[in-house]
């Protein structure tokens, strides 16, 4: 443990001339200033508002995973080859460290756009169609359902380069668009950029006006065990494959 958490301080300050720090916290306060803004000025529907600005989120999310994983895996790449992961005795420690930094600079990101979102349009705009604990609730299921995106992208970044992490996480970005409409209802459960928007519309019908309630929800209830078991097992082959990591990329 203390192996872990001397790594991801040195992660965490290595972070100091990246963009990633600025960027967890500005894509956030911008989105949901927009959103407010934009919202504070048209006619639609309350609960269609909410809905909309959870699935731009889960739009955004693959893109982004996509490229901080880029950025971290071009960062060790540039390190001397990831000879400062290579050339340790305690490897898991090291790679877990890193996914860790993203992951919760993902959840920290994530609760921020939310509860700020959930803040201006409950209390400014007063818009009460969910209660404001819906707020905290759906950023962390969005931050659990991308939590495979992490570690899979990682993987791309430090096996590949990062025009392979970048580039998949556009693909996945517009995959989850077309998820979100009837052609993904059948699917979702089983395509990783899906689960983050998909999950909390579902639990916001619940939680909001009570049409679809989320425990006896098959599919929601399919996908969340899927999205479980996937990332455990996602993690630990990621784990298996760092300590025989060697260093090697894939061709451009």
């Amino acid at each position: 443990m203390y192996s872990l958490l001397r790594n991801l301080k040195a992660d965490y300050l290595k972070t100091k001339h990246t963009p990633m720090r600025v960027a967890h916290l500005a894509i956030p306060c911008v989105m949901a200033a927009v959103f407010l803004a934009y919202y504070a000025a048209t006619p639609w529907n309350a609960f269609s508002k909410v809905q909309a600005y959870f699935q731009m989120m889960g739009l955004g999310y693959p893109f982004l995973i996509g490229t901080f994983c880029a950025i971290v895996g071009e960062q060790e790449s540039h390190a001397g080859a990831y000879q400062m992961m290579l050339a340790v005795t305690d490897r898991k420690s090291v790679f877990a460290s890193k996914l860790l930094l993203l992951i919760l600079s993902g959840v920290c990101s994530v609760v921020l756009a939310s509860v700020l979102f959930g803040t201006g349009y409950y209390f400014v705009l007063g818009q009460r169609i969910v209660k404001y604990s819906f707020y905290w609730i759906a950023a962390l299921i969005m931050a659990g359902g991308s939590t495979f995106l992490y570690i899979w992208h990682m993987f791309l970044a430090l096996r590949f380069n990062k025009g392979v992490s970048v580039l998949l996480g556009i693909a996945e970005s517009l995959l989850s668009a077309v998820c979100l409409t009837g052609l993904g209802d059948s699917v979702w459960i089983y395509i990783p950029a899906a689960w983050a928007s998909r999950l909390v519309c579902t639990v916001m019908n619940a939680y909001g006006n009570e049409r679809i309630p989320a425990i006896y929800n098959s599919r929601y209830e399919n996908g969340v065990w899927v999205c479980v078991t996937v990332t455990v097992a996602a993690f630990i082959l990621y784990m298996v494959w760092g300590c025989r990591f060697d260093g090697v990329k894939g061709n451009e």
